[in-house]
């Protein structure tokens, strides 16, 4: 009895979902997936080259032309309304495809400043050729041009390369930005050994 009940069981659950219904379907189209595995012994690499666009927008801070730079260290918090205009302008000689208007919260006032005269203000390098980051991100630019709100600035932190056999001698100066995520790890206090822990401030 149990034996025949197993079978009808089992009968019923092979009929019930190993059913296939016929029907007829498009072609595939065979795609090639790499996947990268520990046992690959052909190293990838990938060139990090900055896209270049010349359809670029016209910014303007609180009614002041300025560039895009500003937007990496303009909190957002601070941000009271952001206008976009449509078409092509010319300004000072320059075509500019649209324009971003960005108005800071009348409470708040930026302290605008370019990186070249960030690191005359706050360092003491001088001669060695200097390679800026923002947030551990290498700066890409003129960095005459390139503006920054000094407010928004959290920690400073200078690095000098040396390797004298490439006969290189660089500065990195990186700058950490006051956001919230940086914020919470400038509070943690990390002490390194056997038992690696962290303890906040």
């Amino acid at each position: 009895m149990k034996n025949t009940l197993f079978v009808t069981m089992l009968f019923l659950a092979t009929n019930c979902f190993a059913q296939v219904k016929s029907e007829k379907v498009d072609e595939l189209k065979r795609v090639n997936i790499e996947l990268s595995t520990e046992k690959d012994s052909i190293i990838k690499v990938v060139y990090k080259k900055e896209m270049e666009n010349n359809k670029k927008p016209a910014y303007f801070l609180n009614g002041q032309l300025t560039n895009e730079s500003i937007l990496r260290t303009l909190n957002p918090s601070e941000i009271g309304t952001v206008n976009v205009e449509k078409g092509d302008f010319v300004i000072n000689n320059v075509k500019y495809f649209g324009k971003l208007k960005i108005e800071l919260k009348s409470s708040y006032s930026p302290k605008l400043i370019s990186l070249n005269n960030l690191k005359a203000k706050y360092t003491n390098l001088s001669g060695n050729q200097t390679i800026f980051k923002i947030d551990n991100e290498i700066v890409n630019s003129n960095y005459d041009n390139f503006i920054i709100d000094e407010k928004f600035i959290l920690k400073i932190i200078v690095e000098n390369y040396e390797n004298k056999e490439e006969k290189l001698n660089v500065n990195f100066i990186n700058l950490i930005t006051k956001t919230e995520e940086n914020i919470k790890k400038s509070k943690q206090t990390i002490i390194r050994g056997n038992n690696e822990f962290a303890i906040n401030k």
